[in-house]
């Protein structure tokens, strides 16, 4: 277990007097954060999905929804009155003003969205997953996000690029545009100097989980 070495020999206790205990789960691109919430998923936690809260944003009636209308006007709805992602894209692209507008609306409405969802939440642990974290976590923080340590799903440099060139091999996409996502985001190596606690993804499906499970029991105390 690769555990930043003042982390080795301890574990948190939960403080049941302020719930629920709060575990952001990142990552970077490739590294396997999204198959590490699903299996948190699969063992009745509850994980709020930041990527998945940007999708539901641009359905009809929602906050995110009305404002970007109210911004883009309705030149961005197509003829069901749904947001037209690919016109918005045209729109915010040929424009570094609009962009930051759009960027500003959809990280606002992203940490509501984990502060509300947090608040209401009646479990002892929620798992917060937000894909880019330390490059976004003094606005969090600013922002009034309260949590109370990180897990990395972590692999190396070069085994976060080979898998990112094989996954756009499968999916028939350009492998020199998808490379340059990392060099877009924070190194992993950076990253794993900031978490908490590292889950080393370099091995099976089955080794990352027994890397959670590990840190489930051993960390958290928690029993599944």
């Amino acid at each position: 277990m690769n555990l930043n070495d003042e982390e080795k020999d301890k574990t948190v206790a939960i403080n049941t007097d302020v719930k629920p205990y709060v575990v952001i789960v990142t990552g970077g691109i490739a590294t396997g954060k999204s198959e590490a919430s699903k299996y948190l998923q699969e063992l009745g936690y509850t994980v709020l999905d930041s990527d998945r809260i940007v999708h539901d944003g641009y359905k009809k009636d929602t906050e995110l929804y009305k404002s970007l209308v109210e911004i883009f006007s309705h030149d961005i709805l197509d003829d069901k009155q749904n947001i037209d992602r690919q016109e918005l894209g045209k729109i915010v692209f040929a424009d570094d003003e609009k962009l930051k507008q759009l960027n500003n609306l959809v990280h606002k409405y992203v940490r509501n969205v984990l502060i509300d969802g947090i608040n209401k939440c009646s479990d002892e642990v929620i798992f917060l997953d937000i894909p880019l974290f330390f490059e976004g976590k003094m606005s969090l923080e600013n922002a009034g996000l309260r949590y109370d340590e990180t897990w990395l799903v972590y692999v190396s440099e070069e085994t976060q690029k080979n898998r990112l060139k094989q996954r756009a091999i499968a999916e028939n996409k350009d492998v020199e545009q998808a490379l340059g996502i990392i060099k877009k985001q924070m190194p992993i190596d950076e990253k794993k100097l900031l978490a908490d606690k590292i889950i080393n993804n370099e091995g099976s499906i089955e080794d990352l989980r027994v890397e959670i499970n590990f840190l489930l029991k051993n960390s958290l105390y928690l029993k599944h």
